[in-house]
């Protein structure tokens, strides 16, 4: 039976048509790369937040929806820290609960459940006892599921980074309930780099930007541009033999075939 393949894109930072993100940054051409080359080989593609650059304006949403209709590619939403959610909510049609950008949606052996962990003028993430709530009834159903939000649940490392996740009872109250039930793993932004954990029972990933990288010199934290990257997650019948990978298209010049099949 065919596995379940879902992509995971993150960060794209686009800003408005006239705007840069940073000398060198390609956040348009990587996102672009990245949503062809995974609609190719995924049934489902989530973008986890932080779609737009600084601050949710009108033209950062302009500059991110030319790019989402010209790459033709239909894709799930979630809203970051530099989203803004009601604003998603409309522009991209989005169901939404108690104003919040939670929804869920089925796939082949089992359903995603997307999760706004953004809150207005914070950059670390929160989820609300009703939202758990929400979640603990959205699993109950015991269907294999993945869980994805902007915000990561565990601590990525440096003081630098303490407040990129989700705060400390959000984090609490989401292992209680995810401990309880059959969650494949729960994957994130936000950090702008590639992480993994343990957590309450499946592990949690981070998926790295494709607008720039973040990364430790010493105790400095650095940046450098982004690659059109993505995660791939995939599962068969019942949630088995699940497994993750980092996908970074190459371009076509720079494949060599080593053995036909």
């Amino acid at each position: 039976m065919a596995r379940t393949v879902i992509a995971q894109i993150s960060d794209p930072h686009i800003t408005g048509p006239g705007d840069e993100l940073f000398e060198g940054s390609d956040p348009v051409g990587n996102l672009t790369k990245a949503l062809q080359h995974a609609a190719q080989r995924t049934q489902h593609v989530v973008i986890t937040g932080d779609c737009v650059a600084r601050a949710g304006t009108d033209n950062e949403y302009k500059g991110f929806s030319d790019v989402l209709a010209a790459s033709g590619v239909n894709v799930a939403l979630c809203a970051g820290n530099h989203d803004e959610s009601v604003k998603m909510q409309t522009l991209y049609s989005l169901p939404s609960r108690n104003g919040r950008l939670d929804y869920s949606f089925s796939v082949p052996h089992g359903k995603v459940v997307v999760m706004d962990s953004a809150r207005l003028g914070r950059s670390d993430g929160a989820l609300d006892p009703e939202q758990l709530q929400w979640l603990d009834a959205e699993l109950s159903a015991g269907e294999p599921t993945l869980i994805a939000m902007h915000h990561p649940c565990f601590a990525t490392g440096g003081a630098a980074l303490d407040g990129v996740r989700l705060d400390n009872a959000s984090i609490a109250g989401l292992a209680d309930v995810v401990s309880r039930h059959h969650v494949l793993a729960v994957v994130s932004g936000h950090a702008h780099m590639t992480l993994s954990a343990p957590f309450a029972g499946t592990i949690a990933y981070i998926c790295p930007s494709v607008a720039y990288e973040f990364g430790f010199q010493g105790r400095n934290l650095m940046h450098r541009p982004g690659h059109p990257q993505y995660m791939e997650y995939s599962w068969g019948a019942d949630g088995s033999a699940f497994m993750a990978r980092l996908v970074t298209v190459a371009p076509e010049n720079e494949w060599f075939v080593m053995e036909s099949f």
